[in-house]
């Protein structure tokens, strides 16, 4: 008897034009980087009628048009996806690194972050530095990382009231995520520091220095460094950190 592998993922219609697959519910690496990796093969296979795929923390949106391939047309084309293996494909990614003022005037939510843990803010400063974190997603607004996964003694919910503007650049965290806000935007997760780096410019291509199934490295520079940061500082950093 012929056994059929496990379907990776549910097929889930939104209307006439948009198709859901929605992998297992789960935030975790490994199964954000199966998203990352059916949406770049979906993409290869060019089929006709597909307009965009874009990708979340544990599913992938298909935008298409139906006069072009009907649903069940589509879903038809994706079953071949069903059958690979992405165990046998290894999962590049490269780790970009983020220069980051870390005081109370770019963080200032250190010394409440301080007070709800116990611990200090140079110890939680040490903490958010130690490790790389994984981009799940880019949304919300233009081309803010949702990075994870944060050390769990400084895991926190996010703020109760939200600001009403949070300064572009600014490094937050929540939970047991961070991100960096790409522009000046309403926001309700703790500030804990600022960057100079350009993450989202809409003269480059692609406009988002970050994208899906990257890693992130927080690396601390002082406020003087920061207020000195231009278009050369920035080509030695990236020379020094993201070669």
């Amino acid at each position: 008897m012929e056994i059929k592998p496990k379907r990776k993922f549910d097929y889930l219609p939104m209307g006439e034009q948009m198709v859901i697959l929605q992998f297992e519910d789960i935030l975790s690496i490994e199964n954000n980087q199966t998203v990352q990796y059916y949406a770049k093969m979906i993409k290869s296979l060019q089929i006709k009628g597909v307009r965009d795929v874009i990708t979340a923390m544990s599913n992938l949106t298909i935008l298409y048009d139906p006069i072009l391939i009907s649903y069940e047309q589509l879903t038809h084309e994706l079953q071949q996806m069903e059958l690979k293996d992405i165990n046998s494909s290894k999962q590049k990614s490269r780790t970009v690194h983020i220069p980051v003022v870390f005081d109370e005037q770019y963080g200032p939510d250190l010394p409440e972050i301080a007070k709800i843990t116990g611990y200090s803010v140079p110890e939680i400063i040490n903490m958010i530095c130690a490790k790389s974190y994984y981009v799940y997603m880019i949304g919300f607004i233009a081309g803010l990382p949702y990075m994870g996964d944060l050390d769990e003694r400084i895991s926190i919910p996010r703020k109760a009231n939200p600001r009403i503007k949070v300064p572009k650049g600014t490094v937050a965290i929540a939970n047991r995520m961070t991100d960096i806000y790409t522009m000046e935007s309403p926001g309700g997760w703790h500030l804990v520091g600022w960057t100079p780096m350009e993450i989202f410019d809409v003269t480059n291509h692609p406009p988002n220095v970050l994208l899906a199934g990257d890693f992130v490295k927080y690396e601390p520079i002082t406020a003087e460094h920061a207020k000195s940061w231009n278009a050369q500082v920035q080509k030695e950093w990236d020379s020094l950190w993201n070669i």
